[in-house]
């Protein structure tokens, strides 16, 4: 009798053993993460814009012409802005106007100050936030290619890069600051946010952005 009490034991013993080994195993399989994935391009992965609510396949949610990241917030669009225009991007600085400092002696110079040359890092941000800000608007408005494309250097974004190209019919072209995007005669929507670069860029028909100086030589 006890013989036979001790192999059941030893039986569900076993089981409870394999149960418990298939259980842990199951949980092992590793899942395919997207938290890299930056289907849109504007600096939030899918999964944080999944986490903020914000469309992954579009830079401006709410469509008041604040990229998501940039954008306090990007399901709100009755956001006040000043005269209709952007608030700088984060990281854009506003350098102030420095203090002359009196000379020490009336025969002295008066003090100037020097402006730092731009790094080399520095426009090579620049480069790509102008070249992904035309692929995103040449996506969301449907071109191919562009009829009038910018071939002297601006560093002017409320030209750049197509306007001679009307939106519909009281459009002002296909620029990157203050763009209408609807065509009604009125700038609604910024794909960059600053109506003035470091450098100067050329484009082609096909949206190949060419930075030509990197601002300040």
């Amino acid at each position: 009798m006890a013989l036979k009490m001790a192999r059941k034991m030893w039986i569900l013993t076993g089981l409870l053993i394999l149960f418990l080994l298939l259980s842990t195993s199951s949980c092992l399989v590793p899942e395919e993460s997207s938290a890299m994935i930056d289907a849109d391009g504007d600096g939030w992965s899918n999964a944080q814009e999944r986490t903020a609510g914000t469309d992954p396949n579009k830079v401006d949610t709410d469509d008041d012409g604040y990229w998501d990241p940039h954008d306090p917030n990007p399901l709100d669009p009755n956001i006040p802005v000043d005269k209709g225009l952007p608030k700088p991007a984060p990281g854009e600085t506003v350098t102030p106007t420095p203090t002359p400092t009196p000379p020490a002696a009336p025969t002295e110079p008066a003090t100037t100050t020097v402006t730092p040359a731009v790094t080399p890092e520095e426009a090579a941000k620049e480069l790509r936030k102008v070249q992904d800000a035309v692929e995103v608007m040449m996506r969301n408005n449907n071109l191919t290619r562009f009829a009038h494309p910018v071939k002297v250097p601006t560093n002017d974004m409320r030209r750049f890069p197509d306007a001679s190209t009307k939106h519909g019919s009281a459009g002002t072209g296909y620029v990157l600051f203050l763009h209408d995007w609807d065509g009604d005669g009125s700038p609604d929507t910024n794909y960059i946010h600053c109506s003035n670069t470091k450098g100067t860029y050329i484009c082609d028909e096909y949206g190949n952005v060419t930075q030509v100086t990197v601002g300040y030589e």
